[in-house]
């Protein structure tokens, strides 16, 4: 690079100098025509070994452009280094031809187990009681609610200590006569028993004989049937029903 610097510059002198030779020659030529003066030759002026010597960091003489560091090309290359090579194709691998097995042997059919029909010892047992008002409940009944022995002694004087078990329906709104009693009474306690049913019945008929009629005919035709310590007490349109489930349980 200094050399470089060094030669422009020898070469500028060198044209100064031919310039202002070039000038003094036209101060120089003479009025005769035919006469034409030379122009003196510039002698060539080569750089001394010590002018093209490299100049260091040291030197005073060296342009601040020589020491300035000279920056990269920021073109990037045509072909970038970093560019992805081609993918090279990856070559099938072979597919393993699978093993032939040997056939399973046929499956004999599995014949299917019969489901045994399930006998009345295996059906979950329910006293004859509460089998007959289960039954009788699926009839389309009116809202009905079970009397308690307080209610069921006031009602029919009738006493839950005289009885083994009991249901007793009666209606929740007072425009329905709707009626069921049902029980298995204990040994000795069955007159006593039918004589409260006796009661309630009087009660009800005297009741409903001034007050709606249809329902003081269901209490008329009330149904009262009993099957050794079992009794049944309907008031309802499906009172014959009632009986057919009662006997079907008790008998």
């Amino acid at each position: 690079m200094n050399h470089r610097f060094l030669a422009l510059a020898l070469a500028g002198t060198l044209t100064l100098g031919m310039l202002t030779a070039c000038g003094g020659g036209n101060d120089g030529i003479s009025e005769t025509p035919n006469t034409v003066t030379t122009p003196p030759v510039a002698e060539s002026v080569m750089p001394s070994p010590e002018d093209s010597a490299p100049i260091t960091e040291e030197s005073p003489d060296a342009l601040p452009e020589s020491s300035a560091p000279v920056e990269e090309s920021e073109t990037p290359s045509s072909t970038p280094s970093s560019a992805p090579s081609a993918k090279p194709t990856s070559t099938p691998k072979p597919t393993a031809t699978p093993t032939p097995t040997a056939p399973a042997p046929p499956t004999p059919p599995v014949k299917p187990t019969p489901i045994p029909t399930p006998t009345p010892e295996s059906k979950p047992q329910a006293s004859a009681v509460q089998s007959t008002w289960n039954d009788i409940s699926k009839l389309s009944l009116p809202n009905l609610t079970a009397m308690d022995d307080a209610t069921l002694s006031a009602m029919y004087g009738i006493s839950a200590s005289d009885l083994e078990e009991y249901v007793c329906m009666m209606p929740l709104m007072g425009v329905h006569s709707t009626e069921f009693f049902i029980a298995k009474v204990k040994d000795g306690k069955m007159d006593t028993v039918k004589a409260g049913i006796a009661k309630r019945q009087a009660d009800l008929d005297a009741q409903w004989s001034q007050y709606l009629p249809e329902q003081y005919e269901l209490v008329q035709n009330y149904k009262l049937v009993t099957n050794g310590n079992y009794v049944l007490f309907a008031i309802s349109e499906y009172a014959d029903d009632a009986v057919t489930i009662f006997n079907s349980y008790t008998k």
